[in-house]
């Protein structure tokens, strides 16, 4: 097995999870069948969905832990020390995946165009070295 697809396996597949510009997701078809992602690119759509989803509410599917802090953020003005607790949540959002060993670079910045919403930017890099990166804007109005 090559180096490359033992990093794969490392990182893990799943159902390829396509994200709509009304912030939604769903589920990838091709050709009659569902999409899988493997890798560097499973790990990118892991950690999105983790940020994306609430902390605890994945508790009734034995995943209490699962998820981020940031929906406790909605509503709140995105002053400097909100925006410092954003990334203080996102951060731990992203090391809570036992597949990173390190949150390399971190950008939470509010998008002017649309007031209340952020954008998320980070670099991560797996236990297996790869980095990958993560972009995810996130409505908080």
């Amino acid at each position: 097995m090559s180096d490359a697809s033992s990093k794969d396996l490392q990182l893990g597949s799943d159902l390829r999870v396509i994200f709509t510009g009304d912030g939604r997701a769903d589920i990838v078809w091709s050709d009659h069948d569902l999409e899988q992602v493997t890798g560097l690119d499973n790990l990118a759509q892991a950690l999105t969905l983790r940020l994306l989803v609430q902390r605890g509410e994945l508790r009734g599917l034995a995943h209490p832990r699962y998820g981020s802090r940031i929906h406790e953020l909605i509503g709140q003005t995105l002053d400097r020390p909100n925006l410092d607790l954003l990334r203080r949540h996102v951060r731990h959002a992203l090391l809570g995946d036992p597949r990173v060993a390190a949150v390399e670079s971190l950008q939470v910045e509010p998008i002017a165009a649309y007031p209340g919403a952020v954008q998320v930017t980070a670099t991560v890099r797996a236990r297996t070295g790869a980095i990958t990166q993560i972009e995810v804007a996130v409505d908080l109005a």
